[in-house]
């Protein structure tokens, strides 16, 4: 059975067209696209796809939406995921490459080419991984992709707290904690101009709060 793909969405219905056009087929209905509070009709334009969408009646967070399309999913009997963004940052052409997901792993995308981003993000990708890789005593190429699969029974193992981007960050680091291995996707590096949801001093300070925290998780 094919991974279900968890589409956490803010304000996406400009990139909803393209987004689709490069989905292939046979993904459409393993689509489960969240609308995470959207100021915009992107929920109108997803009832008109074939295609789970969820709702968020306010903005609560991506970590929040990446779990309410894993309860849907371990609800209908799915055994696994990718998670991916609308904005075509993470290409779809490479949902083949996250199928095939090692037992009590993590596949994790990591962008191959960090000369492309912006200076800050750079900055602040080298550190959050650097942060995270010692925090998990593995080798963590690329903390703040959110372009990874893994199988949903690492739900029964954890539990994440986080809602906004540092759950990413919290569920590496968990998840290496049972045990779990984080095995890394080489994907291309794109940025097209659309402003981050990321809010770099609010966003920064809860990352080095949840870090310290983490200590106490075991």
């Amino acid at each position: 059975m094919l991974p279900y793909i968890i589409v956490p969405v803010y304000n996406g219905s400009a990139s909803l067209h393209g987004f689709l056009e490069r989905i292939n087929r046979k993904w459409m209905k393993q689509l489960v696209f969240v609308d995470d509070g959207s100021a915009d009709n992107i929920f109108e334009q997803l009832k008109n796809i074939k295609c789970k969408s969820l709702k968020h009646d306010q903005n609560l967070g991506k970590g929040a939406a990446i779990m309410t399309a894993v309860d849907w999913i371990v609800n209908n009997g799915g055994e696994s995921a990718i998670t991916i963004d609308i904005d075509l940052q993470h290409p779809p052409e490479f949902l083949d490459t996250y199928c095939q997901i090692p037992n009590e792993t993590i596949l994790l995308g990591y962008r191959n080419n960090r000369q492309k981003m912006p200076l800050l993000r750079q900055f602040s990708n080298f550190i959050t991984s650097l942060l995270i890789s010692i925090r998990s005593c593995a080798v963590i190429k690329d903390s703040q992709c959110g372009y990874r699969s893994f199988n949903t029974n690492i739900f029964s193992k954890i539990q994440c707290y986080e809602k906004g981007f540092q759950f990413e960050s919290e569920f590496l680091i968990k998840a290496s904690i049972v045990g779990w291995k984080i095995n890394h996707i080489s994907i291309p590096t794109i940025y097209n101009g659309e402003p981050s949801a990321m809010r770099n001093v609010g966003d920064t300070v809860k990352f080095i709060k949840m870090w310290f925290m983490s200590f106490l998780w075991t």
